[in-house]
């Protein structure tokens, strides 16, 4: 069997935002405390960056007083609750197309599959 692998959870990042970030522990220290591999950890402190200037997912470019006035700003930084919105918005994201969302291509599929089923000679749909 192979390894079986699972999503971080919320609280994961918060502990890894606590650990990492306001405990200053190193990657590899935080992976260890939270029972995860190194590049796991890592891989999220990239993902989860935030950066003040790029807020709420916009550019601001006619405040940049009003973003510069905090030490957050100095530089991008991780966030537990920005990194699971990001996560949450790649699960939603990551969905394949249905084929059989459209209604009148469903009401044809299964038209045809009756009219087959009841073998009727004079059905209105061409099958190949």
């Amino acid at each position: 069997m192979g390894q079986q692998y699972s999503h971080l959870s919320s609280e994961e990042r918060i502990l890894i935002e606590k650990l990492h970030c306001e405990q200053h522990l190193s990657i590899r220290r935080t992976a260890e405390r939270i029972g995860r591999d190194k590049s796991t950890v890592s891989r999220e402190l990239r993902r989860g960056l935030w950066f003040a200037s790029n807020e709420n997912g916009s550019y601001r470019p006619y405040r940049p007083k009003r973003l510069k006035t905090g030490p957050w700003t100095s530089g991008p930084f991780y966030s537990a609750l920005a990194a699971q919105r990001k996560a949450d918005l790649r699960r939603r994201g990551s969905r394949k197309p249905r084929r059989m969302d459209s209604d009148r291509l469903r009401a044809w599929v299964l038209d045809a599959l009756r009219c087959l089923s009841s073998n009727k000679s004079a059905c209105r749909h061409q099958l190949i």
